[in-house]
């Protein structure tokens, strides 16, 4: 049985704020900058703001109206860090987010999932 984990991508469901105001977070967060299509570079990791096609089809966090897909272009640890930073900063704003990864249990509040039972 293998049990590494993948560090290559994270997916975090959003609720609150609209796509121009999460993205703008997400950049100040990680000390970067947007383009057009709410799409944030930070080193080598990527973070962009979707609409979620799912939204309302579902009564926890999948139905969200937001994610944020963060892949980092060598799987690394380092997305951990910049993840926990990013849901964080989500939380001090009011907003709700979880993270749905590998690593869920490096995170803060293990992703944010026990925050909204």
């Amino acid at each position: 049985m293998n049990t590494a984990k993948d560090y290559g991508d994270c997916q975090i469901f959003l609720r609150g704020g609209n796509r121009e105001s999460v993205t703008a977070l997400v950049a100040a967060t990680l000390g970067a900058s947007a383009d057009d299509h709410y799409m944030i570079r930070s080193g080598r990791m990527v973070f962009e703001v979707r609409d979620n096609p799912d939204d309302g089809l579902a009564a926890d966090f999948i139905g969200w109206p937001f994610t944020i897909e963060a892949e980092a272009d060598d799987p690394d640890p380092v997305l951990v860090e910049a993840v926990a930073r990013v849901l964080t900063a989500c939380w001090n704003r009011g907003l709700d987010a979880v993270a749905a990864c590998d690593f869920e249990d490096e995170l803060p509040d293990l992703g944010g999932l026990p925050r909204y039972p």
